[in-house]
């Protein structure tokens, strides 16, 4: 329905720029065309370009991720003691050679951090994004350039991110990577959209203004409508009624010359036009598409994605293995060593440790204790690890036995792997937060933080779904275009 009356709107609007105006409608079909574009910006435009933002977000984490884990870059220790609350751009100074991955690490960080405010805390609206606000977002947006990461780039910090880069296609994992350049690709398509899409809304926001002028100023009962016969009595009149209609507005003599020039010039008719053409609505042109996909192969994809998570997941293992011994060496007294070795004499097993974890649903902000035994959950995430490590390569056992499943069936073990990993990701939070609080205070600079795992592997998990959502899509594309009978 909003899809309908958007259409609706946009027609409207579009076929009264087609329509000659008179002297006494014009106004008011300018702001009729401004609203209903504002309308189109708000509920249109500007949320695509807040997902463009968060798609971008969601590729530098990963990126950032995989550049400390191969140590290209040293992520910054302060990092999360600053708070964002403005639009700054990344220092791009130069510097040496030998401290690159120091302010590759700082300058990507705060990259990060920044594009995480504007995702989260900016309002994404006409009325909130104004000219300020625009510029210093384009200046955000342009400080790597995407586009082109080139090691000879004349900017310090594309060419700094492009080297870091290239010892990164050098020592990194063959899924890793190819992910990294898809998403770079997308990244770069993104930041284009974004661009056009905020150099545009800089212009409109010229024509608001000029709305907001003819609106309340030469709209207004106290405004003599005799005075725009000519461009001098016209300007005289809008000078006399501006602070009274416009209050706490600046006075932009530029745009209100060409309110001028729209109402009193030799040509106002065409310059009427030419707004009323600017403010036109664009069309969203619904192409059909005839595609011709592979759905086996975009399956698969998401079978080698899932299986990618397999180096992050013995990552995680060996820091929850040295974390669980540190706590083990803090139940160490004489009690326990007397048990120890009494169990020893009469081979007994140890106890089972069971872990009292504090577990948080995030879409209820709710908390429930569990236990966790941790011996079954660590054989258990060590098969898994295993199992998935044995999936990422086409030439695999493992990976031809599913290659050779029926596509449905892949589709249905994926969504089960997804929801599994979905809340192994929160046990694992909730274990990670257990043994920070846990270990003694001398203990707890020791313990390993899993953090970064997790961001990787949730952004894995997230790319594994698309692929699959995509798979799903276009097999139900394919099965409807079957059954009309259109072969492609």
């Amino acid at each position: 329905m909003d899809a309908i009356n958007a259409n609706s709107a946009a027609d409207s609007t579009n076929a009264a720029a087609t329509q000659p105006a008179t002297a006494e409608d014009f106004n008011s079909k300018v702001i009729a065309a401004i609203d209903a574009k504002t309308d189109w910006y708000n509920n249109s435009l500007l949320p695509k370009v807040q997902d463009y933002y968060r798609a971008h977000l969601t590729y530098v984490r990963s990126l950032f991720d995989a550049l400390v884990k191969r140590s290209i870059i040293q992520p910054d220790p302060y990092k999360h003691d600053s708070k964002i609350s403005s639009i700054i751009c990344p220092d791009d100074t130069p510097f040496n050679e030998n401290e690159r991955a120091t302010q590759m690490g700082l300058r990507l960080s705060a990259y990060e951090s920044v594009v995480d405010y504007v995702c989260n805390y900016m309002k994404f609206n006409v009325a909130d994004l104004n000219a300020i606000k625009i510029k210093k977002l384009l200046d955000l947006n342009s400080a790597f350039n995407w586009e082109n990461l080139s090691q000879n780039s004349s900017r310090v910090n594309t060419r700094g991110l492009a080297q870091c880069l290239s010892e990164l296609r050098k020592s990194g994992q063959g899924m890793t990577l190819s992910m990294l350049n898809d998403g770079l690709d997308k990244s770069a398509e993104d930041m284009e959209e974004i661009n056009a899409a905020l150099t545009g809304l800089v212009d409109f926001g010229r024509e608001v203004y000029k709305g907001d002028v003819r609106r309340n100023v030469l709209l207004s009962e106290q405004f003599d409508k005799s005075k725009m016969i000519t461009a001098v009595f016209l300007l005289a009149e809008i000078k006399r009624q501006f602070a009274k209609g416009m209050p706490n507005r600046p006075y932009t003599g530029e745009l209100i010359d060409e309110i001028v020039a729209e109402e009193t010039a030799p040509n106002k008719a065409e310059l009427q036009q030419q707004l009323m053409n600017k403010l036109r609505i664009p069309e969203e042109k619904e192409a059909v598409k005839v595609s011709n996909v592979d759905t086996h192969e975009l399956i698969m994809l998401s079978v080698r994605t899932l299986g990618s998570t397999a180096e992050q997941y013995n990552s995680v293992i060996n820091k929850i293995s040295l974390n669980h011994d540190i706590l083990a060496s803090e139940n160490n007294t004489l009690k326990d060593k007397i048990m120890r070795f009494i169990r020893n004499i009469f081979g007994l097993e140890e106890p089972p440790v069971i872990y009292d974890l504090l577990i948080t649903d995030r879409s209820t902000n709710s908390k429930r204790h569990e236990k966790l035994p941790y011996k079954q959950f660590m054989d258990n995430l060590i098969k898994r690890a295993h199992y998935y490590a044995a999936i990422t390569s086409r030439t695999s056992p493992n990976y031809q036995k599913m290659d050779a499943q029926p596509d449905n069936v892949i589709a249905d073990f994926i969504t089960k792997q997804l929801r599994d990993n979905g809340r192994l990701h929160v046990t694992l939070t909730a274990l990670d937060e257990f043994f920070k609080a846990t270990a003694a205070p001398t203990n707890r600079p020791k313990i390993k933080g899993i953090k970064m795992e997790l961001t990787t592997l949730k952004n894995l998990l997230v790319k594994a779904n698309q692929s699959r959502a995509e798979y799903e899509a276009y097999a139900e594309e394919q099965k409807q275009m079957q059954q009309l009978g259109i072969s492609k």
